[in-house]
């Protein structure tokens, strides 16, 4: 838990410390920080809040008096020098006047002299920020990550603010239910979101607060450039190296083994329209978690760093939701290799912070990554062990075909002859899946338009309009195939 490892730091006098956090969970953790440092061992210590606008005041009491002329940065870091007693000086936002625009030498050169004075004292300046990057302070500030809450932390949060609810209103039940839904949020966003549902349905139940948590929660991803799948309409057809290969891993994501590695992800590789897109949706469904659609080229931004602090916050939430299936599509379209000569090294530091993630993380996020022109990517995104296994996703061959026309007939509740089934089979040779449910669709549609039931002559009908992509990209497809041979698996 983070207030341990702060107390251990503070208490061992180290002068400079960084968490990161959010804006909306700035005010629960300064709270939750008061509470523990008045309990440390050998004495507690008072905490200090600093922000631009108001200037440096004490902690815990009930109403914030801010020390005069405190305002400035300069002045505050003088103010915190001159003081003695044990104490923990809490800076919001402070990192701008250290980088960027706003930088002042001064100030940077201040803060530095102060944090190794500090060293022998018992006073700690903590930088509250929401991403941390300072490099000129290297070796001299820790970083740690309040994040967001556990499971655990989120049902003791709402059991004890039931039991604040008012006689004659129901308590709703802390179900799973309920905690999973609110998982991703911070304490201060559950706090607004039961707020709102109690206005507006004074009768809570528990499945009102889940559909209405989860909307709010739907809403805070789609700002992040993300998007919770739904459930796939229909499995998929064939694939049975890598259905075999993910039924392996499914006991192993639900529960780990400190002996064996956790499950990372997987990427897959094939021809546009061959159904990586579902099959991601698919391997979300069989693991039994959620998929979150990630699109890395929403998250960029002018700003120098936003794009990699965007990428960041997504990660962490995905983190605060596990176990999920973290979905990103067209991958080659974000980490091209090229393209970060063009875009002042964005895409090489995107790259970066997901790679490094991709190695630190803890929590059960399966990475479902998809590319179609692998040639783009960088050699370090395809390196051994940054994924568990690479998949080629090729044309469907006879019986994967006849999977997925039988899914597609059985969907609209279309029954055809072996006989017609088979002259189907051997005329689509070179359909992709999505060329293959195209087919069954539109002839559904023709018979529809004219208000009447399906004939066999409608497929055979829409089968003599498609002109597959394999016959128009037959040379692309080829060195798709050429590199899947020597570094994909063949998901069939």
């Amino acid at each position: 838990m983070i207030f341990t490892e702060l107390e251990h730091f503070v208490t061992a006098n180290f002068s400079l410390l960084g968490i990161t956090c959010s804006p909306s969970s700035v005010s629960s953790f300064t709270r939750e920080l008061t509470a523990y440092t008045a309990n440390y061992p050998n004495g507690g210590y008072q905490v200090f809040f600093w922000t631009y606008d108001k200037g440096l005041g004490k902690c815990g009491q009930r109403e914030f008096k801010p020390l005069p002329n405190t305002n400035d940065p300069l002045n505050v870091l003088e103010q915190i020098e001159d003081t003695q007693d044990k104490a923990v000086y809490v800076l919001h936002n402070f990192q701008q006047f250290l980088t960027g625009q706003k930088a002042d030498p001064l100030v940077v050169a201040r803060l530095f002299n102060l944090a190794h004075k500090l060293k022998i004292t018992p006073q700690t300046i903590l930088l509250l920020e929401e991403d941390i990057n300072l490099p000129m302070f290297e070796g001299l500030i820790h970083i740690l990550d309040y994040g967001l809450p556990s499971a655990a932390v989120i049902k003791a949060f709402l059991k004890q603010l039931f039991n604040r609810f008012p006689k004659g209103i129901t308590k709703p039940h802390v179900g799973e239910k309920l905690i999973r839904s609110c998982q991703g949020l911070t304490i201060a966003e559950i706090n607004d979101a039961l707020r709102f549902t109690l206005k507006k349905y004074p009768n809570l139940n528990h499945d009102v607060l889940v559909q209405q948590v989860s909307q709010f929660k739907l809403a805070k991803l789609k700002r992040l450039g993300v998007e919770l799948s739904n459930e796939p309409d229909v499995k998929v057809g064939g694939l049975r190296t890598l259905k075999t290969w993910l039924a392996r891993r499914k006991k192993l994501f639900a529960s780990p083994n400190k002996k064996l590695p956790q499950p990372k992800g997987v990427m897959l590789v094939g021809v546009p329209g061959c159904g990586k897109s579902l099959i991601a949706k698919n391997i979300g469904s069989e693991l039994g978690v959620p998929v979150m659609h990630l699109d890395i080229r929403s998250l960029y931004h002018s700003l120098l760093g936003e794009t990699e602090k965007n990428l960041r916050r997504v990660l962490k939430t995905a983190e605060a939701i596990a176990p999920v299936c973290l979905w990103i599509d067209e991958v080659e379209k974000a980490f091209d290799a090229g393209s970060s000569t063009h875009d002042g090294g964005v895409s090489k530091g995107v790259l970066g912070t997901f790679l490094n993630w991709m190695q630190e993380k803890k929590q059960p996020v399966f990475v479902v990554a998809t590319a179609n022109k692998v040639n783009s990517l960088p050699p370090e995104f395809l390196r051994k062990g940054r994924f568990d296994e690479i998949f080629f996703v090729d044309l469907p061959n006879a019986s994967e075909r006849e999977d997925i026309l039988t899914i597609h007939l059985k969907k609209f509740g279309i029954n055809l002859s072996v006989e017609q089934v088979q002259m189907l089979i051997d005329k689509t040779e070179d359909f992709t899946g999505a060329e293959l449910a195209y087919l069954i669709t539109e002839a559904v549609t023709l018979a529809h338009a004219d208000d009447r039931k399906l004939r066999f002559k409608d497929i055979e009908t829409v089968l003599g309009e498609i002109t597959p992509q394999a016959n128009r990209d037959y040379e692309n497809i080829e060195q798709i195939r050429s590199w899947a041979r020597l570094m994909a698996r063949p998901a069939s």
